[in-house]
């Protein structure tokens, strides 16, 4: 969604349009929750914590009108309250486990180039994200669907930008494995490219934003 949409909306919802609060509510509450999920131990927690924010959010509608970045703004909010959720319930034993993480994903990988991928090899890539570590899954959505730069996604989860490079490079090392395997195990001859890449690693690269 565009910064001028997003700022439409948080016009519409400080009038108190309920519309514009469902349409703000539906397109980022899955992100939102991927995002605790960096931090809380379980599903039922995050939606517990972007709950929290959204009702925050409600409970004084004009200042959302003063929010210049929304994105950054409720991304620190949901990196906050699962902070204040974890104080909250340090003694408490949480019986979700770790795998449960990898069941609530943010939508489908939306990038305009991706038809150029065959189905087959696009649902490869798809899986393999889907099955990065969550925070490390996280850092991949964050700078490659919400297009945010490593200094924003370390302050969003509260790490350094050392550890988003270095969680970066284990991602895409992932991926690139994949693909390779991909191609061998369909005997794909590659045609060689300018620099000596292959066509489908090209196509890999275009899906990833690289190029």
């Amino acid at each position: 969604m565009e910064k001028e949409q997003i700022r439409h909306l948080l016009i519409k919802i400080s009038q108190k349009d309920e519309a514009a609060f469902k349409l703000l509510f539906e397109s980022y509450y899955p992100k939102l929750i991927q995002i605790s999920l960096a931090f809380v131990p379980g599903v039922i927690a995050a939606q517990e914590v972007v709950s929290d924010v959204f009702y925050k959010l409600l409970k004084n509608p004009q200042s959302l009108i003063k929010i210049k970045d929304f994105d950054n703004y409720v991304f620190l909010a949901v990196k906050n309250q699962s902070y204040t959720f974890l104080k909250k319930n340090r003694r408490k034993s949480m019986m979700e486990s770790v795998e449960g993480k990898a069941d609530y994903i943010l939508p489908e990988l939306k990038n305009p180039e991706s038809s150029l991928l065959s189905e087959e090899l696009f649902q490869l890539v798809e899986k393999v994200v889907k099955s990065l570590p969550p925070k490390r899954k996280v850092i991949f959505q964050l700078i490659k669907e919400e297009r945010k730069k490593y200094r924003e996604v370390a302050e969003i989860l509260d790490i350094s930008i050392k550890t988003v490079e270095l969680q970066m490079s284990l991602a895409l090392k992932q991926l690139r494995k994949s693909v390779n395997e991909y191609h061998e195990s369909k005997d794909i001859k590659i045609r060689k490219i300018s620099g000596g890449n292959g066509l489908l690693f090209i196509l890999f690269l275009i899906f990833c934003g690289f190029i």
